[in-house]
């Protein structure tokens, strides 16, 4: 069972922050320790292969550099085996990319960050329609590269370990344009570090 989603100015939950994923080599790195330092921006993704997934890097892979200007760690986190990365990353041209990008096959931080899996999310009409505007779009599907039902979302979590921004796709295309994260992100720097009146 998926938890309800956490709320924005909650402290992340334990288990989330707990919660391990796993690098291109397969080691395992605790979520929390990606908040240590500086804000954590995790997008969670779905599988390595979703066109729907092509289309949201596409739109937020332009924004990375901006991203590490204000100090924020951007953590890409898919569902597939660990193999599937170095060809993500060539794929949609990362490896030059301020990005940290890390898979959880078991989905455990996945129920953590309480994100939807559904059979509905993915095929019923919502799903299908945001497939047909990927398609159309020119972005394409490599089925077996994680699990087809897990959606995404995002976590931006502060340095103090709380939730500053939490956002919950609800279909396979479901997920915020670039400039809404870019508005989360600044209203999270100006608080860490207001402007002089």
């Amino acid at each position: 069972m998926y938890k309800v989603p956490v709320r924005a100015g909650d402290v992340v939950p334990k288990d989330l922050a707990q919660s391990k994923v796993l690098d291109r080599e397969g080691r395992e790195i605790v979520l929390e320790s990606f908040w240590a330092e500086r804000p954590a921006l995790l997008l969670y993704l779905r599988h390595f292969g979703c066109l729907c997934l092509s289309a949201q890097i596409t739109d937020v892979a332009p924004r990375l550099d901006e991203l590490e200007r204000l100090r924020i760690l951007t953590v890409f986190i898919s569902n597939g085996a660990p193999l599937f990365i170095d060809a993500f990353v060539e794929r949609f041209l990362l490896a030059d990319k301020p990005v940290d990008i890390v898979t959880d096959p078991t989905l455990a931080s996945f129920r953590a960050a309480g994100m939807l899996r559904s059979w509905w999310a993915t095929f019923g009409p919502r799903g299908i329609w945001d497939g047909i505007r990927a398609t159309a779009d020119g972005h394409v599907n490599r089925l077996g590269e994680g699990d087809n039902l897990q959606q995404g979302g995002i976590v931006l979590v502060d340095p103090e370990g709380q939730v500053a921004w939490y956002y919950r796709n609800l279909s396979t295309g479901g997920h915020p344009p670039s400039v809404e994260i870019i508005d989360a992100v600044m209203r999270l720097v100006l608080k860490l570090s207001p402007l002089p009146i």
